[in-house]
């Protein structure tokens, strides 16, 4: 399926999408990453797309993948989506054009103009997800779920009343508690606990007139991202280090190797250059060496202020000066 990416605006998140199976909440998000970003145009998808991106079985026939869409198509049609802008209610079909044409196999579709901002304009908050992780999720309240989790991926909590849980993950009203740790929480615990961390803490409180504390939301805590992401994107990390690591070791033995003074030329050329400087350092010593002794003469000439007549000094100097023109 590649890297598709589901996103749009938030406050799609306040709709409760009802009786919607796990298939058709599939075709929805497919929808949604088609349509994002094409403003209102319409658009067509082969049967045979749709069936590939929702991974539905191979062997279903083209008559039968024809009445799930005509399901899909009725369920979509129905929803009348609400929104508020200042002081008006906005209340219509999401979609403009919803048509499935069975002789082509092929379903068209576009966003209502009302409703271009849901896809098309991203100035405020959204949601974003991988439509393969998405698709690959098997129970319908554990979609449901994800998508809100992905809303406040940033922050890595979401803390919800359970009234709003119920309506949000449209939970039938006659649920208890046990019903929805079995049939909701569970399944949701299953698929994304260990890949995000998944914690789940319930709030209690005192309802009604009997005194007796009851659940009354929840607080989920969870990773921004799954672990195999984090753990790939720390992988990554590592290996970028590493590498770093490695070219810095190779540039100070390069420096260490060849002083400033002889980088870019040949090793020959090198070695000439050291044996010059071996022989300028080699003469300076012998200079300095002359010196030295030079110095201890003159002390001994000149000693006390006067000249000292010795010819044996001055034979010495002569022979001194006659070895210092043959360098």
């Amino acid at each position: 399926m590649g890297s598709e990416i589901v996103k749009y605006d938030n406050d799609f998140n306040n709709q409760a999408l009802r009786r919607f199976t796990s298939e058709e909440l599939n075709l929805l998000m497919i929808i949604f990453h088609k349509l994002r970003e094409k403003e209102t145009n319409i658009l067509e998808y082969s049967f045979y797309e749709l069936k590939k991106l929702i991974m539905l079985e191979k062997n279903m026939t083209v008559k039968e993948f024809a009445n799930t869409i005509m399901n899909v198509n009725k369920k979509l049609l129905s929803l009348n989506y609400t929104y508020r802008e200042n002081n008006t209610i906005v209340q219509m079909a999401i979609f403009k054009t919803f048509k499935i044409k069975l002789d082509e196999q092929i379903l068209m579709i576009s966003l209502n103009e009302d409703f271009r901002f849901l896809l098309n304009d991203f100035n405020k908050e959204w949601t974003r997800f991988e439509l393969e992780e998405f698709v690959n999720l098997k129970s319908s309240y554990t979609k449901e779920f994800y998508r809100r989790m992905k809303q406040f991926k940033n922050t890595g909590f979401w803390n919800c009343s359970l009234e709003n849980f119920k309506h949000l993950l449209d939970i039938p009203a006659t649920y208890r508690m046990i019903d929805i740790d079995t049939w909701v929480l569970k399944p949701i615990k299953k698929e994304l606990g260990e890949k995000y961390n998944l914690q789940i803490k319930k709030k209690y409180g005192f309802t009604g007139g009997r005194g007796r504390s009851r659940v009354i939301g929840f607080e989920f805590r969870f990773l921004k991202d799954s672990k195999e992401k984090l753990e790939e994107a720390e992988k990554m990390k590592k290996n970028e280090d590493n590498k770093t690591k490695t070219e810095n070791k190779k540039k100070e033995v390069k420096i260490s190797t060849y002083p400033p003074k002889f980088l870019g030329v040949s090793k020959t050329e090198e070695k000439k250059e050291l044996s010059l400087r071996e022989k300028i350092s080699e003469k300076i010593e012998m200079i300095k060496d002359y010196m030295s002794k030079n110095n201890a003469f003159l002390k001994e000439y000149t000693k006390n202020g006067t000249r000292n007549n010795d010819t044996s000094l001055t034979k010495e100097m002569k022979n001194r000066i006659e070895k210092k023109k043959k360098y």
